[in-house]
């Protein structure tokens, strides 16, 4: 509940907040640990360790931007010098698939490319096909990666799908299944419409977004869902395509 109302997370956020306060002893430390957002937005740290760690003598928390790294020390925004031995470089991870497969040639009807389908960002139906692309199938394609539950759950939907997908082609004694382009673009304004009310569009920016703001990572709503969506496939959100035509 508190993920698709985002009033709801805030009390959550405060019994956070007293959490912060209650590990971290002094205060400024424990302020510039404590969220400017709402709690969700972005993916939530759980841990019992991690806190504490700032109450010891040998552990700094620097907020300012790094303007330099030098062969033994860093250099922040405001000029100061921190003298280092090792630098750990955090830098997370890409989850656009327009970055990571930018080097992935995907070709489809009348010579079409899914780095140029995709230029503008990255939709499908239901994270398993793309319209134009006859037999593609995805996991965990746009919009059902998870940011409050198993991402196993979701593949194992899909990779139930996926196999009724090819059931069908075989017995239609058809050569490729393909989404309709209309069943594709309803999908995915419905997504972007239950995204609008959830925490994570609540503001801040995070992985789950693209430039501009367009949650292309998530499933909006509740796991159980997307699984009875799926759960059996309905053959005219398809073309059923043989090599003659």
């Amino acid at each position: 509940m508190p993920i698709v109302k985002p009033t709801v997370m805030k009390y959550a956020q405060k019994l956070a907040e007293a959490y912060i306060r209650y590990q971290v002893k002094d205060k400024e430390t424990a302020k510039k640990l404590t969220l400017d957002y709402i709690m969700g937005c972005k993916r939530i740290l759980v841990s019992n360790q991690y806190f504490p760690t700032f109450n010891r003598k040998n552990v700094e928390l620097v907020t300012e931007g790094i303007r330099e790294v030098t062969e033994n020390s860093t250099i922040t925004v405001d000029g100061k010098v921190r003298p280092i031995e090792c630098l750990i470089y955090g830098t997370g991870f890409i989850t656009d698939p327009r970055i990571y497969l930018k080097n992935f040639d995907c070709t489809g009807l009348n010579d079409i490319h899914l780095n140029d389908v995709w230029k503008d960002g990255a939709e499908s139906y239901y994270g398993i096909c793309v319209k134009g692309f006859p037999n593609l199938f995805q996991l965990l394609g746009p919009n059902t990666v998870l940011a409050h539950n198993s991402v196993l759950f979701m593949i194992e939907a899909q990779v139930s799908y996926i196999l009724q997908m090819i059931a069908l082609v075989d017995q239609s004694h058809s050569d490729a299944i393909v989404v309709k382009d209309q069943v594709q673009e309803k999908f995915n304004q419905d997504v972007q419409h239950m995204l609008d009310n959830t925490v994570w569009q609540s503001g801040c920016v995070s992985w789950y977004q693209q430039e501009g703001g367009k949650n292309f990572a998530l499933w909006p709503t509740y796991t159980w869902k997307y699984w009875l969506k799926t759960k059996t496939l309905n053959a005219a959100d398809y073309y059923f395509l043989n090599k003659a035509s």
